[in-house]
C-alpha cells in the first residue's frame, strides 16, 4: 500500500480562510498523483487525530504528515507531537512520519520577493 499523506493546517474561525487548505491540497495531490487529505489542527474538521484515525481504519499502514506552517512554533514543535504519540501507542504497527514544516526555505523567500513586487505595482 502507498503511504497516506496528510496535509496540516492551523485552521481559523473563518471557513473561507480554511478554504487554502483544501485548494494547496488539491494542488499537491495533482503533483504527487495521489490523494492528498487535508486535516486541521484548530478551529475546523477533520481535525488530525480524526484523519489519522480514519486512514488506520482504512488499512494503512504508513502515514505522512506534512505541517503546512511557515516556522517551528509551539505547535510544530510540542502539540502535534503530543496528539501523534497518543495515536502512535493505540497503534504501534502504523508508521507515521512527521516532516518538517515549510521553513526559511528559497521557495518562500522567492513567493514573498513575488507578493512584494505584486504590491508594488512592479
Amino acid at each position: 500500500m502507498e503511504s497516506e499523506i496528510i496535509l496540516l493546517g492551523h485552521g481559523s474561525r473563518r471557513a473561507e480562510a480554511n478554504q487554502g487548505l483544501l485548494v494547496v491540497a488539491q494542488k499537491v495531490s495533482l503533483l504527487m498523483g495521489q490523494t492528498v487529505t487535508p486535516a486541521y489542527m484548530a478551529h475546523d474538521h477533520p481535525s488530525l487525530p480524526e484523519v489519522v484515525e480514519a486512514k488506520i481504519n482504512s488499512g494503512a499502514l504508513k502515514i505522512v504528515i506534512m505541517p503546512l506552517f511557515l516556522f517551528r512554533g509551539v505547535h510544530v514543535s510540542v502539540d502535534i507531537h503530543e496528539e501523534l504519540r497518543e495515536i502512535r501507542e493505540q497503534h504501534p504497527n502504523v508508521e507515521i512520519i512527521f516532516t518538517k514544516e515549510l521553513g526559511a526555505d528559497d521557495g518562500i523567500a522567492d513567493l514573498a520577493w513575488v507578493r512584494i513586487k505584486e504590491a508594488m505595482g512592479a
